[in-house]
């Protein structure tokens, strides 16, 4: 079968997207009819268009378009592939090299801005700081990171063990040259990172996500920062955009004294809550957000607001729902929110307009220097 041109594809697209979304407006009224006009709207791409269509990708952009139409960026449809992906993606492992990158315009590289301990890269000696010119022989000058890993991921469909390998040429800053050759490996990534920052005992905690074993990460890395000599901290859940009801209690468990958390609510009115114990960290701590802050995220940053500890960043995203997947017959499947997160006076967080920080900070786009960092230590100092 001959490829189909890309603009086909895109009014196909179209075309499925406007019933799709009719589809879910009509659906309470006459469930029949809308199921008439899709197959009818099948039917028609069938007998009628000039190329002969596999009927899969037609599927899967009706269903992507059904769940977009809600207007709800944390529900969506993930074909059976995506859906693999987003299952490791929740246990917090993923298949790659194990480094995190950025992009550096003074240099024009992607510099390496994390290595995982362990990983495929570490035992290759890669180290912070290093600039990634080329995989083999492309070059990923202008690559975003998300792009290099996703070249990095294509090696490892190759048919033999060998052509899973891949060289990749390193620079330094001063100059220096270096080609490591690896594959890509199941990774385990911790949701939280840490370390004292210099010359001070304030422990600094990332926490990336509070999906499968955030806590647990949570309260181990507070643990280690507390025997090195830590006397305050500060918790980042920036670009945290992802998480667990239960992972998040466990986490805020740790934090606060006994009180209520926080509820979730479904569309019946059936309300489920969280509290937390007795026992507590008794330390100085700030939270910092930023706008990509939601989720289970943005109801941490709330919650440790209203116990009284500040909030450094900018405004959350107020889009404080909890999802649930549904897997499909044919292993695709949605992540759809079911339950909004309310505060202890049962308002919604999403109606409340996000958390606003007590310490507003804005980032400077052309400066390596973290500001709302910054703000945060001059915060807890």
């Amino acid at each position: 079968m001959r490829k189909v041109p890309g603009f086909v594809w895109t009014l196909l697209a179209c075309v499925i997207c406007v019933v799709a979304t009719a589809a879910v407006c009509l659906v309470s009224a006459d469930k029949g009819s809308t199921s008439d006009k899709y197959l009818e709207i099948l039917n028609i791409i069938d007998s009628t268009f000039y190329r002969e269509q596999e009927s899969a990708p037609l599927e899967d952009a009706s269903a992507a378009a059904m769940v977009a139409s809600l207007g709800d960026e944390s529900s969506y449809y993930m074909t059976r592939e995506e859906y693999e992906d987003y299952k490791l993606e929740m246990s917090n492992q993923y298949v790659g090299i194990g480094i995190s990158t950025e992009y550096l315009e003074r240099y024009g590289y992607l510099s390496v801005v994390n290595v995982t301990p362990g990983s495929p890269a570490d035992q290759a000696h890669i180290k912070i700081g290093n600039l990634i010119a080329k995989v083999n022989d492309i070059d990923v000058s202008l690559y975003s990171p998300e792009q290099l890993n996703e070249l990095l991921r294509s090696f490892d469909d190759a048919e033999t063990e060998e052509e899973k390998y891949f060289t990749i040429r390193l620079l330094n800053t001063q100059g220096g040259k270096a080609e490591v050759k690896l594959k890509c490996e199941l990774i385990y990534s911790e949701p939280v990172y840490y370390y004292i920052i210099d010359k001070t005992t304030i422990g600094y905690l990332k926490i990336k996500n509070f999906d499968d074993s955030s806590a647990v990460s949570l309260k181990n890395a507070i643990a280690a920062l507390q025997s090195v000599g830590a006397t305050s901290l500060i918790l980042d859940v920036r670009d945290n955009v992802s998480g667990k009801p239960g992972e998040l209690s466990e986490a805020l468990d740790m934090l606060l004294p006994k009180g209520d958390l926080f509820l979730l609510r479904d569309r019946s009115g059936k309300e489920t809550s969280y509290t937390s114990g007795s026992s507590y960290t008794k330390l100085p701590m700030v939270v910092m957000v930023n706008e990509n802050t939601c989720s289970a995220a943005e109801v941490f940053a709330a919650v440790m607001q209203q116990a009284g500890y500040k909030i450094i960043g900018r405004r959350t995203a107020a889009n404080a729902l909890s999802q649930v997947i549904v897997e499909l017959s044919d292993g695709s499947a949605v992540r759809i929110s079911r339950y909004e997160y309310l505060n202890p006076d049962k308002k919604s967080m999403s109606d409340l307009g996000g958390v606003s920080p007590d310490i507003v900070s804005y980032q400077i786009s052309d400066s390596d220097m973290d500001v709302q960092l910054e703000a945060a230590l001059d915060a807890v100092g």
